[in-house]
């Protein structure tokens, strides 16, 4: 299984260097949008989770 990571990686390379048609790219440019956000979604809340753990007790 690709982790996010690897798959942003796999579809900026796919878009650099493969000759693809306009359907494709747009098909594989909305793909790297939707894993990019879904990786900003995920930073957020590991972010929130750490703020929330280093907080001095109450």
């Amino acid at each position: 299984m690709l982790t996010i990571h690897d798959q942003v990686r796999e579809l900026r390379a796919e878009l650099a260097s493969c000759a693809l048609t306009r359907r494709e790219r747009a098909q594989a440019r909305a793909e790297l949008d939707q894993l990019l956000a879904r990786q900003a979604r995920m930073d957020r809340a590991a972010d929130a989770a750490v703020f929330i753990g280093e907080a001095p007790p109450a």
